[in-house]
């Protein structure tokens, strides 16, 4: 009987060692070898899904983006105030544990291959109108509910909000900030917003 493959999973497979690798050592330290390697394929098995570290590189990117995707997901099926899954949707972008270290780590390493890869660039921007969206639409909704203030543009409010995640995730992966400072900052901006 034939084996069965699962070329999603492997595709997956692929990606996370990727990622491992990129959090581990750096992004100068993918190769097909080395993810062959961490992935437990032969090096055909790797290069029947990518032949080039660049197209290996967008393949794990896609990945990344899906994991966040995923996470942001799993924050929306939560039953909060709009307010509060605001909070949470921001809070799920901070490095304050070891799985969202991780993600942010893997994160900073493309957003600086990606400023001179332009097919990572390009990639990266796919899902950031989805989540400035987002973002926006909880900031209308807690507006609406009477917990932000009325004349907060959400769009802009948003913006600002995804810059905050940006800003402080370098600071706080280097140990200049705490979790705990991280999330009193988050609060203390949106104390600012209330109605």
């Amino acid at each position: 009987m034939p084996k069965i493959v699962d070329h999603d999973a492997r595709r997956r497979h692929i990606a996370e060692a990727v990622h491992r690798i990129i959090h581990d050592r750096g992004m100068e330290s993918v190769s097909l070898r080395e993810v062959a390697a961490a992935a437990g394929m032969s090096m055909g098995t790797v290069q029947y899904y990518v032949q080039t570290k660049d197209q290996m590189l967008l393949l794990a990117l896609e990945h990344f983006r899906v994991w966040i995707g995923t996470r942001v997901a799993a924050v929306a099926a939560r039953r909060s105030t709009p307010l509060d899954l605001l909070r949470d949707t921001v809070l799920e972008l901070l490095p304050l544990d070891d799985e969202r270290r991780h993600l942010n780590r893997v994160g900073l390493a493309f957003q600086a291959s990606s400023v001179v890869a332009a097919d990572q660039a390009a990639a990266m921007r796919l899902g950031l109108p989805h989540l400035l969206s987002f973002l926006a639409e909880q900031i209308s909704a807690a507006q609406t509910a009477g917990q932000l203030a009325a004349h907060l543009d959400p769009g802009k409010e948003a913006s600002i909000l995804y810059a905050f995640a940006q800003g402080i995730v370098n600071a706080t992966l280097v140990g200049h900030y705490s979790p705990e400072e991280v999330v009193a900052a988050l609060d203390y901006h949106l104390a600012r917003l209330r109605a």
